[in-house]
């Protein structure tokens, strides 16, 4: 990364009116929330049995497992105490100069929407919102109780669920269609903290036909030859940099 990559990356967003960010794991991380994917999993000590990441977040782990499950995600995935980091707030800053920003994100952390950003789609949920197991509707975080066998329920006794995608289930289609519809309208795409492998989120980058595509990851992307401007950078270091020297008054 040098000052000639923030100077072309600020160029692209002058000559770009609509902006999709398209986001995964890397962005958050810096909020101090893990990558999943490569999370150390779970070890029950019952069955002597130990649970990749992936499995503990799987729709047939919660089935099974759903003690397990619940405790897991408990332990794991409570984002109340993370805070957007400036990769975040970014794009939110970016919205409120009048730009049309919509973030499409893989992250069910709720962060976009912490920052301020009014445009997400999140492919696979939000960890921060319930609905019943059964019915699906809405539950409310604060009414959810633990019962004596360590399953989540609702004030009726319901059985609940944190409102994502889990491995083994399909994203939702709609969800799908409008991603594919803001990727493909865009003057610029972003794509941040993501290696693009996991299908079939990594495929709406495809539906991209603008001027200006832009990688900011850590590590090396196999797709990275299709972008015009690729980083290999933590994008809250570079994001905040950009904004300070380009876009702060």
């Amino acid at each position: 990364m040098n000052d000639n990559d923030k100077e072309r990356f600020a160029d692209m967003i002058r000559h770009s009116q609509r902006i999709v960010a398209f986001t995964g794991a890397g962005i958050s991380t810096e909020s101090g929330i893990p990558d999943f994917r490569s999370a150390g999993g779970l070890f029950d000590r019952l069955s002597g049995r130990h649970f990749s990441g992936e499995e503990t977040l799987s729709i047939g782990f919660l089935e099974m497992y759903p003690k397990l499950f619940f405790r897991n995600y408990a332990e794991h995935f409570d984002f109340s105490q993370a805070l957007p980091n400036a990769a975040h707030r970014f794009f939110a800053a970016l919205e409120q100069t009048g730009k049309e920003v919509t973030i499409v994100t893989q992250n069910i952390d709720n962060l976009h929407q912490s920052a301020g950003s009014s445009d997400v789609i999140e492919l696979h949920g939000n960890g921060t919102r319930w609905r019943t197991f059964d019915t699906a509707e809405p539950a409310y975080a604060a009414e959810i109780r633990m019962d004596a066998q360590g399953i989540q329920r609702d004030p009726q006794g319901r059985v609940v669920r944190p409102d994502i995608v889990l491995y083994g289930e399909m994203l939702d289609e709609q969800t799908m269609e409008r991603a594919a519809a803001a990727i493909g309208a865009a003057d610029m795409l972003v794509v941040i903290g993501t290696s693009l492998a996991v299908y079939p989120a990594a495929s709406f980058v495809h539906y991209f036909k603008g001027p200006y595509a832009v990688l900011l990851n850590r590590t090396p992307v196999p797709q990275s030859l299709s972008f015009q401007l690729a980083i290999r950078t933590d994008a809250g270091a570079f994001l905040a940099d950009v904004w300070q020297e380009y876009f702060a008054k």
